[in-house]
């Protein structure tokens, strides 16, 4: 399926999921504005904006790629009225940009009642919030071409106890805000949807993956066999 002439965002695309979505969305010929902090690679983490947007390239999209911190929203308005300008609708949101991993994995052993109230505002400022303000500006244009997609990057933690409460109750408010939005965009032809990738070898889970993922890679390779046998 050709993707010619769509315009997307991604969020959070500089690695992982928010990457590999970019990705797909260029391999198809669609023009992929991505966002990040990491514009240029570091020392201390893999991947940036502009290695997606060479790859993105690479497969035959248009990459945009844009700095943003999506926790503050003068730079999320400025993201939006860069692509209102540049096109004047958007096809496809796709909200993954998330802050919490530090977080979670600073605190995947700490009681709730024993964390600062960073692991919650870490996970529900550039997660939950940021999600419901990217939404708005995206519905407008949508709305008013009858036509979009808003796509929610959640995760089992909405239903089984992952890592840290603040995760959960993130994961669980996304899925709400999206089956509450999904319902007032129907009448104008607009989707909103909760998307749950899995188990996902990232770069953060495979660094992880023995020491503070262990128990949940663990539970979701069960989960997994259950389901195939």
């Amino acid at each position: 399926m050709s993707l010619s002439g769509k315009i997307c965002l991604v969020t959070g695309a500089s690695r992982g999921i928010g990457r590999g979505i970019a990705l797909a969305l260029g391999s198809e010929g669609a023009t992929v504005y991505i966002t990040g902090r990491t514009l240029d690679p570091s020392s201390s983490l893999p991947g940036s904006l502009n290695v997606t947007a060479e790859e993105v390239r690479g497969r035959g999209g248009v990459a945009v790629p844009v700095q943003c911190d999506h926790g503050v929203d003068e730079e999320v308005h400025r993201l939006f009225d860069k692509i209102e300008q540049e096109h004047g609708k958007i096809d496809l949101l796709v909200n993954n940009a998330f802050k919490g991993i530090v977080t979670i994995t600073e605190n995947v052993d700490v009681p709730f009642w024993q964390q600062s109230m960073n692991s919650w505002d870490d996970v529900m400022d550039v997660g939950l919030r940021c999600h419901f303000l990217a939404s708005q500006r995206a519905a407008k244009l949508m709305v008013e071409r009858k036509e979009g997609l808003i796509c929610n990057i959640s995760s089992g933690g909405a239903l089984f106890n992952f890592f840290t409460v603040p995760y959960g109750v993130g994961k669980a408010g996304l899925d709400k805000m999206s089956e509450m939005c999904g319902r007032e965009l129907k009448k104008h032809n607009v989707t909103c949807l909760s998307l749950w990738p899995g188990l996902v070898q990232t770069e953060h889970m495979m660094a992880m993956k023995d020491t503070v993922f262990k128990d949940v890679c663990q539970f979701l390779e069960f989960q997994y066999f259950l389901k195939k046998y």
